[in-house]
């Protein structure tokens, strides 16, 4: 029987509705090829991390660490870079660019740890080409399926609601409006198709709340996650951020300041209290704040004739996959999904101009045809791609090192 690693993950718990966070630590704990100890940056002294290190064969650094700040992780970068012995796989949060939670800041920090391999969430080619130059293996490993929580909810016909969304909109920094536009489309026109509408782009659900939503929903929609313009040093949204905040006419607090590592770790009440605050009161929060830009006008002023990414930038997002787990149908914007999701197979394509969207709305109406797409998604991910999956490939990976 194969020895377990003895494996220290480590994460930041705060009060969030992220759920794949949570999807990834249990993955780890329920693992048969790892002896899992999870381990909160925020409680972690340094000391402690380096005896701990002595301790284990593997050390894992979950995307919470990475995706919005990189100010805990490069506390104890020192002390893992100094490690002997333990191999380090580091997952990396929102690879995209952002003024706020900067690509490269968070490669930069990830170069001072020295990982053994990096796991990407896009696909192979864009992983290799955002970390090129660092010395560690790239390995893309996409989201996954967690069907002890995205079970198969209610029969179609018990559902109450025929498309539901629960996100948050897409930034205008990102320069790509094609989830907001196919959203916008359907809260303009699902009356008139006769749908009961349930969408809402401000707010998302807990881990549960989420299952249960898409348990009530017959169909959801969206798009890969990502943008077309990614780039290792964030030139382009840097430009954006310095012409916006000569613009600024209010105070807005950045989301880079050092307030955020505080905001986080209130409970979920009272972030939602604060949020409210700071979307009409008279201090204003900078996402917020940028969520009401033009978006033709910056497209029109830096996207429209800028160089997109050399490779494919996009990826399948988790939610994809707990649509998927609740066998929820899915109308998305075509794209590749990491390989993971065929189009006309396993979702109802529609294009990034929207000009076959009657097509998708007559597909998923047709019970039979809707139901059969989610029906093979299903099949397909239970059978390749739950997280189950992912740490098997990862455990093979590991030891082949």
């Amino acid at each position: 029987m194969m020895e377990k690693l003895n494996t220290l993950v480590l994460t930041l718990c705060y009060p969030h509705r992220a759920s794949y966070y949570l999807d990834w630590a249990d993955a780890f704990e329920a693992a048969p090829f790892f002896s899992t100890s999870i381990c909160n940056l925020y409680e972690l002294k340094r000391q402690d991390l380096a005896r701990r290190l002595h301790e284990h064969d593997l050390v894992v650094i979950l995307h919470a660490c990475t995706a919005d700040s990189t100010r805990e992780l490069d506390r104890v970068s020192t002390i893992l870079a100094e490690r002997d012995g333990p191999r380090l796989l580091a997952f990396v949060g929102n690879e995209y660019n952002s003024p706020y939670a900067p690509i490269s800041e968070k490669i930069s920090v990830l170069h001072s740890c020295r990982p053994d391999v990096i796991a990407t969430q896009l696909m192979a080619e864009a992983g290799r080409y955002l970390y090129e130059g660092m010395d560690a293996e790239v390995i893309s490993v996409p989201h996954a399926l967690n069907p002890a929580i995205f079970r198969p909810g209610a029969p179609d016909a018990q559902r109450p609601i025929d498309i539901g969304v629960r996100n948050f909109r897409y930034s205008p920094l990102l320069g790509d409006e094609e989830r907001n536009c196919l959203i916008e489309h359907f809260q303009q026109n699902g009356e008139d198709y006769g749908f009961n509408m349930d969408i809402e782009n401000g707010h998302r659900f807990s881990r549960q709340e989420w299952a249960n939503f898409l348990c009530s929903c017959r169909g959801t929609i969206s798009s890969e996650a990502g943008s077309w313009y990614l780039d290792r040093d964030d030139s382009l949204v840097k430009k954006i951020a310095a012409h916006i905040g000569h613009f600024r006419s209010s105070l807005v607090i950045s989301d880079a300041g050092p307030m955020h590592g505080l905001l986080r770790r209130l409970p979920l009440a009272v972030k939602d209290a604060l949020a409210w605050l700071l979307r009409n009161g008279p201090v204003k929060y900078a996402a917020f704040e940028d969520l009401t830009l033009d978006f033709e006008e910056l497209n029109e002023l830096f996207f429209k004739n800028a160089p997109r990414c050399p490779v494919y930038p996009k990826a399948i997002s988790s939610r994809h996959l707990d649509a998927v787990g609740t066998k929820t149908s899915q109308i998305l914007i075509r794209g590749y999904y990491n390989d993971v999701l065929k189009a006309d197979e396993h979702y109802i394509p529609v294009s990034v101009d929207l000009c076959d969207i009657s097509e998708a709305v007559e597909r998923f109406k047709d019970s039979e045809e809707h139901l059969r797409i989610a029906a093979q998604a299903y099949d397909h991910v239970m059978s390749n791609h739950t997280y189950a999956h992912r740490m098997a490939i990862l455990n093979e990976f590991i030891r082949s090192l």
